[in-house]
């Protein structure tokens, strides 16, 4: 049996930006749906930036936040935090478990490797130019939701 994650530590997006009130909201309902419990102290404001999410890490560690996972709002926090996790002695994925987003080529790359969430990037860039089409031919555009898919790596599972 997997140990599961019982204490998420968020690192947002930019949540000027609407992909990460987005990502947000889907970690929300993820956790909902999973049966945890949404803790907002828990949710660090980033801006998908790395030494954002560098401070973040260091700062909720120099507060001493119990945490056992991390989801980042993009790869590059991940990473971030995970440098950061590590310089303070942390075992990757043994003591925390980290969970990105975007499925970046640094991704896989990283060591260890990212465990994250994958959109689909054309399909998106698709429906994004038939909705603009649609618009500038005066007609009305509906919300649509795109299928994203859980890539799991080296960052929440043992080698």
């Amino acid at each position: 049996m997997r140990p599961v994650v019982k204490t998420f530590l968020v690192l947002t997006g930019d949540l000027k930006l609407q992909s990460g009130r987005d990502r947000l909201e889907g970690y929300k309902k993820a956790m909902v749906k999973g049966g945890f419990k949404v803790r907002e102290e828990l949710i660090l404001q980033g801006d998908y930036t790395s030494s954002t999410a560098r401070e973040l890490t260091a700062e909720a560690l120099k507060k001493k936040i119990k945490f056992d996972g991390i989801f980042a709002a993009n790869d590059l926090s991940a990473i971030s935090a995970i440098e950061v996790l590590q310089e303070n002695g942390f075992n990757i994925p043994k003591e925390i478990k980290i969970v990105g987003f975007d499925d970046s080529p640094i991704a896989s790359s990283s060591s260890p490797s990212i465990t994250t969430i994958r959109q689909p990037i054309r399909e998106l860039g698709a429906e994004v130019a038939l909705s603009l089409l649609a618009i500038l031919d005066g007609e009305g555009v509906a919300d649509k939701l795109l299928d994203v898919e859980l890539i799991v790596r080296e960052s929440t599972t043992a080698k």
